[in-house]
């Protein structure tokens, strides 16, 4: 295939030229590496090759003013503004920076289009007060005022920055532009006997217009266009300009017109896939690099990505045959996962401040932060268990290094900095250059210490940026011009241009030619771009004066698209079918207008196909654990250390929790308790009744006690909070709420104590949060088995005894009752039952006495449901034949547990 570049560089070496003051420029840098290759290639004896530049240097050598980023141009701005503006309305930094951004970028296109400054900014501050005269029986308010003075300023600013900036000799892209187009008589006349080629140019801006326009004129330079008679002939939008610049211009009509070529009717295969999801493209293209194309292709493949934020998806989802890939497009800083961690590391201190509450840390910020993968730190989870240890909500530095393990000086330095008091912007930076030089040090992925190293630079930007200009005074401010520095800056990857995989964005495919290309996201919104209009000009003011809207946009979409198209041999445009909230998901417009015209390119081979995502139709398949020797001694350890009723129901709810729990020993994680869990609240319920009622273990309860303890109930129930819920605030929010619950609980129950004492009931206690404990032999298991379990009450009213559960929950009468017994262990409804039958039966063991001799009753007294009173299993005293038929189904239940014919299976019908 020869492509554009070559056949350009054959008929400029054709013409045997003087390469001395010969000058090639270009839309692009990239574009010169392959001018440069094409010439060594084609060029039959030895000679000095041409100058080869891009546009942007061209214009700043005719301009002589030197180009500045868009960042430090705001910097100077904000100088002008604060002289320009009456001291009362002079905002700060971080407010200016939010709308200054979005008017450099007007400013920048005024300039580029040679816009009469005065003329426009007069015309729209014309349009707001007509605007305002027509709507004027509404009341003026300050915002419309503030609205209509800030025009009264904008010319003002303009006309200031730019001759503050000529002074500096830089500016932005926009001034180097206007100043070039003032320069070019100057130039032509001091550069009469060079050449000027330019290759490969589509959209000018009004200023390049003039300057090529002149410089042909004087027949110092030519043009080669690369555009396809077919677009022309079609009217296709991607021949919109250089349709008008060879009708407009005077020179095309003495000089001939190039380059049109014929290429886009020659044979290509075209296939249009819809794909759901961005991730599933990508993951696509590496099926089709691994399977559709040969390895000896793809030093002539390209990969082009008009959503340029799936870069590193398709990085991680290249074919390891792939060893080489060239990537051309910068990755956005934005995108890489460091750029989180300086955003959590500033949420953190931003929120410090908020708190202001003795210089204290938010748990959930200390956490995010050290759980970063930017934060390879060996005491990162040692940190995390002890705040979750000791449930800290909000935590002071000094009490976080205390945290830390000091055997590693390196990491017990990052976190002093991580936590470090900032005095102000300056410091600010400063620790964060720090922190990347420590992360820099320890780091030994050459990918990670790329990123970290980039981000040095950008810290040492920011450094200098405010050392000269001093307009950082905030960390709202920082955060502010971190972020537009995020947006705008990338990451350079150095590679081999002209070899390997090709991967790249739009905009660096201008001249290049590829026989395989493979473009993604060929959807509304990204080819051609959206209709975001992120400007202070309205749109028909834009259309009046001559600036580009969005009609202009896709059209240079559209010429890079068919430009892409135009020599290749094989086309993948892959599409993303998944609608998202605004109803995209829409094929590019570019595609239907392939389809439309495919009966016009007959040599074209169009498939379209829809990828979808394989369903699995398997039926699911329920976890299963066969029990192993090793199983079964684990589970023996257990049985002989004890089975509480809690680890039994469990095993009845899910056979695989219960193995999970018992056999892996994996628990559950701590949380730090920033609303007091319903766990938590239960545990002071019973830690506060524990209190009241063990001092009178074996004794009768009187009225006079339980007007004491009802005394004694918000001291207590606070003291209890202290204990369980370290760290916690119960003054305000939910926690006040539920630490008011909590006493009323308390108080409710006392209260139906004291009237059961009064209608005459006898209350003794015999014993309070009783550790339960006994074995029981079962048939067919050669050890004994221990059953183990804490009643939270056993009480005797009227010769009756009756083993008490508290439940904070609610708990009706119907959860106690049973009929079936096989189902107490077979169905988890019934784990109350179970588990308050089993204290029972612990209880009469260990005691010696049965339940014919004595009358037991068990059950559940529910707080959320008191006025019940104390719920008894089948309402009724237990009966021995009762305890028997339980007995059997528990033994029936551990014989399965140990039974190795039986694996552990998950429940298929898990309530929850």
């Amino acid at each position: 295939m020869q492509d554009y570049i070559t056949s350009v560089v054959k008929n400029i070496i054709s013409k045997k030229r003087n390469t001395t003051n010969l000058t090639i420029i270009l839309p692009s840098k990239r574009a010169g590496v392959f001018v440069k290759q094409a010439y060594k290639k084609n060029l039959e004896s030895f000679t000095f090759l041409p100058n080869i530049i891009s546009i942007e240097d061209f214009i700043e050598q005719i301009s002589k003013i030197q180009k500045i980023d868009n960042i430090t141009v705001l910097f100077e701005f904000y100088k002008i503004y604060i002289e320009n503006t009456p001291k009362t309305k002079i905002e700060s930094f971080e407010i200016f920076s939010n709308w200054a951004t979005t008017l450099i970028q007007d400013f920048n296109e005024i300039d580029r289009f040679l816009i009469d400054p005065k003329y426009i900014f007069s015309y729209i501050k014309d349009i707001n007060r007509i605007e305002k005269w027509f709507t004027k029986k509404n009341p003026e308010t300050t915002l419309t005022k503030n609205h209509l003075s800030f025009f009264d300023y904008v010319q003002v600013y303009y006309v200031k920055l730019y001759e503050h900036l000529i002074k500096l000799k830089k500016g932005y892209q926009g001034l180097q532009y206007r100043e070039a187009e003032k320069n070019i008589d100057n130039y032509i006349t001091e550069n009469r006997t060079n050449e000027i080629i330019f290759v490969g140019f589509n959209a000018l801006n009004k200023s390049e217009e003039i300057i090529l326009k002149k410089l042909l004129d004087n027949n110092i330079a030519e043009i080669y266009f690369d555009i396809d008679e077919f677009y022309i002939t079609e009217k296709i939008a991607a021949a919109n300009f250089i349709t008008k610049y060879k009708t407009d211009w005077k020179y095309f009509q003495k000089k001939a017109f190039k380059t049109v070529s014929k290429e886009f009717q020659k044979a290509k295969n075209i296939e249009v896939i819809g794909v759901p999801k961005n991730v599933s493209q990508i993951k696509h293209v590496g099926s089709i690099l691994q399977k559709k194309i040969a390895k000896t292709d793809y030093d002539n493949t390209a990969i082009v990505l008009a959503n340029e934020s799936l870069l590193s998806t398709m990085l991680n989802s290249l074919p390891k045959e792939i060893k080489s890939a060239n990537i051309t497009m910068g990755y956005a800083l934005k995108n890489i996962v460091l750029s989180d961690f300086f955003s959590l590391l500033f949420k953190l201190h931003l929120n410090k401040i908020k708190i202001g509450k003795n210089k204290t840390f938010y748990y959930k910020d200390v956490i995010a932060l050290l759980k970063h993968n930017s934060l390879p730190l060996k005491t990162n989870k040692k940190i995390i268990q002890k705040l979750l240890n000791n449930n800290y909500i909000l935590i002071t530095k000094n009490e976080l290094l205390q945290l830390v393990d000091n055997q590693d000086t390196n990491e017990t330095e990052i976190i002093h900095l991580l936590f470090k008091d900032w005095k102000d912007s300056s410091e600010t930076i400063n620790t964060c250059i720090q922190v990347l030089e420590k992360l820099i040090q320890t780091t030994k992925i050459s990918l990670e210490t790329e990123y970290q190293n980039r981000f040095l630079s950008l810290f040492q930007q920011l450094s200098n940026l405010n050392q000269e200009y001093n307009c950082i005074k905030t960390l709202e401010s920082l955060i502010q011009i971190y972020k537009q520095l995020l947006s705008t800056e990338t990451l350079a990857f150095k590679g081999e241009a002209l070899s390997g995989l090709q991967i790249m964005g739009m905009l660096e495919t201008r001249v290049l030619d590829f026989e395989t290309i493979i473009i993604t996201s060929v959807n509304e919104g990204f080819l051609p771009g959206g209709k975001t209009n992120n400007s202070f000009i309205p749109f028909d003011v834009k259309q009046e004066v001559g600036l580009p809207t969005y009609h202009e946009k896709d059209s240079i979409f559209s010429y890079h698209f068919y430009h892409l198209l135009q020599r290749a041999k094989i086309v993948y445009l892959l599409y993303n079918t998944e609608t998202d909230d605004f109803g995209s998901g829409e094929q590019s417009r570019f595609i239907t207008q392939l389809e439309v015209l495919q009966n016009k390119l007959p040599k074209h081979t169009i498939i379209k196909t829809i990828v979808t995502p394989k369903v699995n139709t398997e039926e699911q398949v329920l976890k299963k654990i066969e029990k192993t020797e090793k199983i079964l001694a684990t589970l023996k350890e257990q049985a002989i250390k004890g089975f509480s009723p809690t680890v039994l129901t469990n095993y009845i709810y899910n056979p695989i929790a219960f193995y999970k729990q018992k056999v892996l020993k994996i628990h559950q994680l701590n949380e730090i308790e920033e609303t007091i869990a319903a766990n938590t609240l239960g545990t002071v319920i019973h830690r506060t009744l524990e209190i009241f009622y063990k001092p009178y273990k074996g004794k009768i309860v009187e009225e006079k006690d339980i007007s004491e303890m009802k005394k004694n109930t918000t001291i207590t129930v606070k003291n209890v909070f202290l204990e369980e819920f370290k760290n916690g605030d119960l003054t305000k929010g939910k926690n006040r709420l539920i630490f008011e619950i909590t006493k009323q609980f308390i108080t409710n129950f006392l209260n139906q104590e004291l009237q059961q004492i009064k209608n005459g009931k006898q209350i003794k206690i015999i014993d309070i949060e009783v550790d339960l404990k006994t074995t029981i032999n079962i048939e067919g298991i050669d050890f004994p088995i221990t059953l183990k379990g804490q009643a939270d009450r056993i009480d005797e009213i009227d010769g009756v005894l009756r083993i008490i559960d508290y439940k904070t929950g609610l708990v009706k009468q119907t959860d106690l009752n049973i009929k079936n017994w096989e189902e107490i262990t077979t169905e988890h409804k019934n784990h109350k039952i179970f588990q308050v039958l089993l204290y029972a039966y612990m209880y009469a063991k260990i005691e010696g006495i049965t339940f014919d001799n004595k009358k037991i009753e068990s059950g559940v007294i529910s707080f959320k449901n008191l006025k019940t009173g104390f719920m008894r299993v089948n309402k009724t005293i237990i009966k021995e034949e009762e305890i028997q038929k339980f007995e059997k189904e528990l033994k029936n239940l551990i014989l399965e547990i140990f039974n190795p014919k039986v694996p552990f299976i998950e429940n298929e019908n898990l309530p929850y």
